[in-house]
């Protein structure tokens, strides 16, 4: 074997092996997550020309007991104009009393509903034994008429001012079926507002209802605060939608989740996938507002390797994170990890180095922004850029598919799948409300890594 190879071989080897360390602290204590690096290429054929490595970050939080568990502070906004009158109406109820027999007496509750009026139904206070007391005021609820949006999660806002606390989970939890249409209505205005939020410490996940509402507006909302945003195209799905989000608020183990990446002289950050943004400088962060057990998160980083450091520069990024440990109680750190690549100038062993999951992975993460695309190009009425998009979005997918692991075919099919329905939709020269709320919640989903 020539020494080119061996020198490859080991190279390789030691790529793989960046990343698997446990994660611990600055000084050693175990973390309740760990962090895991790899990149899509660990050995680069040496070019002429720059070389495009993907460095993939995924953060897993362990599973903790109900016990240790934050109290939380929540406010339901509840949109009950005349649009909600009949059976959503009252799913959204029901959901609400479900939700409550699930708080503890520690725990903070504040209901607020809006129509034309905003109206603090439940004004925040710890439940204690008031779960009945609480359930009869939901019941009560009765529609009305307009749909005064901003001004009802802003009055959840100051609800939950009333006990905002970093020993609590401060969270809105919003309910429309409609679009804005008293008060501030426009997108930036509502987005600014989840911003304002977010800013003091608060997060607001949003739930779409049925098919006339704002979804541009909703997802605005919650990616402001690194929330969740549900598109619920069916009511009798409600209780299960609040129960998915009542278990992952009770399971939370950090948040403020801070990565940073740096990347030597000959490393150029391209972009972080599935985000509209490119990166100016030599260094990249990102935040996630918050990290369940048992539940994983990743962040992927597009970078191109100079030619003059392809054979040189085996360390191509750093990362390190920092993040409020909630169990703990306190700011931690993890461990600063180096991502290392090796190179050959031989294309087949190169190629066969490839992580084809990392692959797949990052072409279907970058594929959300291009479905944001998809999406403006319909409601600018340009159908064939649209459809072009399509096209282009289709072909990027389908070349990976073949390599791809099983895990990654699926979800490239789904992926697939919802393109060509789309497809047959701007048959109509026109994108369907349904159909734009499937791609818009599937694009939240990749781009905020849910």
């Amino acid at each position: 074997m020539d020494k080119i190879r061996i020198k490859s071989m080991l190279a390789l080897g030691a790529a793989m092996l960046v990343g698997i360390n446990p994660v611990v602290s600055a000084d050693g204590e175990n973390l309740p997550l760990k962090v895991k690096t790899e990149v899509d290429r660990p050995l680069i054929h040496e070019s002429t020309d720059e070389q495009k490595v993907v460095i993939k970050i995924e953060v897993t939080g362990e599973e903790i007991s109900v016990g240790d568990r934050m109290p939380l502070n929540l406010a339901i906004v509840l949109d009950r104009s005349g649009s909600m009158s009949g059976g959503k109406l009252e799913q959204a109820k029901q959901a609400a009393e479900m939700l409550v027999d699930q708080l503890e007496s520690d725990d903070v509750l504040s209901l607020v509903v809006y129509e034309t009026e905003v109206e603090v139904v439940l004004s925040a206070r710890r439940i204690g034994n008031r779960h009945a007391e609480i359930k009869r005021l939901v019941r009560k609820i009765q529609t009305g008429g307009s749909t005064a949006l901003y001004g009802g999660v802003e009055k959840g806002g100051k609800e939950l001012s009333e006990f905002l606390s970093r020993e609590r989970i401060n969270r809105v939890i919003l309910l429309s079926d409609g679009i804005a249409n008293i008060g501030p209505s426009s997108n930036r205005e509502i987005a600014r507002l989840g911003s304002r939020l977010a800013k003091d410490g608060m997060s607001v996940t949003t739930i779409g209802l049925g098919g006339d509402y704002n979804e541009t507006l909703m997802t605005a909302l919650a990616e402001a605060s690194d929330a969740n945003y549900y598109y619920v195209a069916d009511v009798e799905t409600l209780p299960e939608v609040f129960r998915n989000e009542l278990g992952e608020l009770k399971s939370l183990v950090a948040r403020d989740f801070k990565i940073e990446i740096r990347c030597p002289d000959g490393v150029r950050p391209i972009r972080f996938l599935g985000r509209p943004e490119e990166l100016k400088t030599q260094t990249g962060t990102h935040t996630f507002g918050t990290l369940a057990g048992g539940q994983t998160r990743e962040l992927y980083l597009e970078c191109a390797v100079s030619p003059e450091a392809q054979g040189t520069l085996s360390e191509i990024a750093t990362v390190s994170a920092e993040f409020e440990d909630l169990k703990q109680g306190k700011k931690a750190k993890v461990d600063e990890r180096t991502v290392v690549v090796g190179y050959t100038d031989d294309s087949g062993l190169a190629e066969k180095s490839v992580n084809q999951a990392i692959r797949a992975e990052s072409v279907i993460y970058a594929n959300a922004v291009e479905t944001e695309r998809t999406i403006a190009y319909a409601d600018a009425g340009d159908i064939d850029a649209s459809r072009a998009n399509i096209v282009r979005q289709k072909a990027e997918l389908n070349a990976v598919f073949a390599a791809a692991p099983a895990s990654q075919k699926e979800t490239l099919r789904e992926e697939i799948s919802a393109l060509e329905e789309t497809e047959k939709d701007l048959e109509s020269e026109s994108l369907s409300k349904e159909q734009r709320k499937r791609l818009s919640i599937g694009s939240f989903l990749k781009r905020n890594a849910k």
